[in-house]
């Protein structure tokens, strides 16, 4: 159906398909969004990406990840982090404001023609465990712990010489825990094969995830990249990179380090 209506623009547009839109792919945000506007068309209004670029919106609430094209959002305020048109909330199955993740997105020649005129473009829904650790960097601080407050000495009336101290009684403390042995330390894994997951800007943020795919975090200067492993032969890191690449990751790649 995409590429029947696709046909049909570029026939009366008389134009040739419009060239892929390349930019670093740094920006990984969450955050509430607004669904409001006059745009009929699938519009993400960013206050940061780039006019003209394009962007994965994903849903929060289900996991339902669409790809929309970007245009400026100067009056961008509040916890906002930026406005969806009404075309790109429904698609997206959201509501007024809805909590979603927005990461730029590089989507083929085609599938820029057909966003630009009105098509929907989806991605994989993203998988619960991810959409967990995304929930939880939106949460608040945990309060602080107040200690508390020492008592106060209560003075004792001194007793006269006509009245007899009462015996004190003897309290038995009762028994400790014992204690627990040492757990055995796990075998540290050896080998030079790993799978380079995701490149990300936020250091909090690729540890969660270095955590969730039992991995490593390498710093590159203001990136960090997130690696599954180490293992042992290459075979068994290809074996990781498919789970992980089912687990929504499509890019991770198999890489050596000497």
């Amino acid at each position: 159906m995409i590429g029947a209506v696709l046909g049909l623009f570029l026939a009366q547009a008389g134009a040739e398909t419009p060239p892929p839109v390349i930019h670093e792919q740094r920006l990984d945000e969450v955050g509430p969004v607004i669904v409001g506007g006059t745009d009929a068309k699938l519009i993400l209004r960013h206050r940061t990406l780039p006019a003209g670029s394009f962007a994965e919106v994903t849903n929060l609430d289900g996991g339902r990840t669409i790809v929309v094209e970007v245009q400026p959002y100067p009056q961008a305020s509040g916890s906002a982090i930026g406005a969806l048109s009404p075309a790109a909330g429904r698609a997206l199955g959201a509501t007024t404001a809805p909590m979603v993740r927005i990461r730029p997105a590089v989507p083929s020649p085609a599938e820029q023609a057909a966003i630009r005129i009105g098509s929907v473009v989806t991605r994989l829904d993203t998988p619960q465990f991810l959409l967990a650790a995304l929930r939880k960097r939106m949460a608040p601080p945990a309060p602080a712990v107040v200690p508390a407050a020492a008592p106060v000495p209560v003075a004792m009336p001194t007793a006269t010489a006509t009245s007899k101290p009462s015996p004190t009684p003897t309290v038995t403390p009762p028994p400790g825990p014992r204690p627990t042995p040492p757990k055995e330390a796990a075998p540290k894994r050896t080998g030079r094969w790993f799978v380079q997951v995701a490149t990300l800007s936020d250091a909090a943020r690729a540890a969660t995830l270095a955590k969730s795919v039992d991995g490593v975090v390498r710093s590159a200067g203001r990136l960090y990249r997130v690696q599954a492993g180490p293992f042992a032969t290459r075979a068994a890191a290809e074996t990781a990179r498919a789970a992980i690449a089912r687990r929504g990751f499509g890019d991770a790649r198999t890489i050596a380090q000497d």
